[in-house]
């Protein structure tokens, strides 16, 4: 329990799809791959979704991390096929399980990646394992600036920023319904949506960011961690990502600020840029998390957002001193 309620066990948030409910054509092709039936078959637990995700290995040690979709989530079946897009452009220096084969199949796709020696990061993280995760993203974020031509021939480039990001500016004007904010925010409506107003030109970058960092989604090894998930790149400013992986380990009770100004990705950023990431952070968290759960997605996933976006709301209170 933290002082945020109690902590989400992220490497158990899954419900997923088993092998037994894969179509034949999706089982053939892993088995390929693999050179030979399924011996062990660990399930993924981390994550949100429902699809399909395990550690698959056979009887003669080959061994793969395999994912797959059909039409039954076409919001897990859209992200498959653009990570393998993705995942296959990422510059050699990127700390990535890399993509091995990845297959569609009419309306499936089946993605097969190197499985890599690491576990799921747990709250409570330690010290260790946090800064290989931060050494991991530094890593990443200098070998993905200036952004990658590989990533610009995808069509990476730099979205609008999403109105989810400005939540509260959404309830000052009155085309959002109001979201529960703890105490210290509570009172200061128009201070965080004047904050957010600024997340635009603060996240303008000729990088590339990962747009989905968190502890989540990394595995850590005994000495390197890897970054998994690649399907929300954008152009944009990497310590912004940076800002959303120490949500996490601010309120699992670390100092965040003084790894935040000692990372690399923060060079040049100012205290006002980072007051506006952690305001449209937390606006998007509490806002998402007031939402009714989502059919085929994670129970844990509302109380992931809500968590955290307390953890967000109480870093920015104690940064302004509100």
């Amino acid at each position: 329990m933290s002082r945020f309620g109690e902590t989400v066990p992220y490497d158990r948030t899954a419900v997923r799809t088993g092998w037994e409910t894969l179509p034949e054509a999706v089982r053939a092709t892993v088995v390929e791959e693999l050179g030979g039936p399924p011996a062990e078959i660990r399930m993924a637990g981390g994550g949100f979704g429902s699809a399909f995700a395990a550690r698959v290995r056979s009887d003669s040690g080959a061994e793969l991390f395999i994912k797959a979709a059909g039409p039954d989530r076409p919001w897990a079946l859209a992200a498959s096929r653009r990570e393998a897009l993705v995942n296959a452009a990422l510059p050699a220096d990127v700390p990535a399980p890399r993509l091995e084969f990845a297959a569609d199949l009419d309306d499936w796709t089946v993605l097969g990646f190197e499985c890599v020696d690491g576990k799921a990061p747990t709250f409570p993280m330690s010290p260790g394992d946090l800064d290989l995760m931060l050494e991991a993203w530094a890593k990443a974020a200098e070998a993905l600036t200036p952004a990658p031509e590989s990533l610009l021939n995808l069509g990476v480039r730099a979205d609008p920023i999403d109105d989810k990001l400005r939540q509260f500016t959404g309830v000052a004007e009155g085309t959002q319904e109001r979201f529960f904010v703890p105490d210290p925010l509570r009172h200061r409506l128009t201070d965080l949506a004047e904050l957010e107003s600024g997340i635009e030109k603060a996240m303008e970058s000729d990088a590339v960011m990962h747009f989905d960092l968190r502890p989540d989604n990394m595995i850590v090894g005994a000495s390197q961690a890897w970054i998994c998930d690649w399907n929300w790149v954008q152009v944009h400013s990497p310590w912004f990502d940076t800002a959303c992986f120490l949500v996490a380990a601010h309120g699992d009770g670390h100092d965040a600020d003084a790894l935040f100004w000692a990372h690399p990705t923060a060079a040049g950023v100012t205290p006002d840029q980072l007051d506006t990431a952690l305001a449209s952070i937390t606006g998007y968290y509490l806002g998402e998390s007031a939402h009714p759960p989502i059919p085929d997605v994670s129970p844990y996933l509302r109380p992931h957002q809500r968590w955290s976006g307390l953890a967000a709301a109480d870093w920015l209170a104690q940064r302004r001193g509100w």
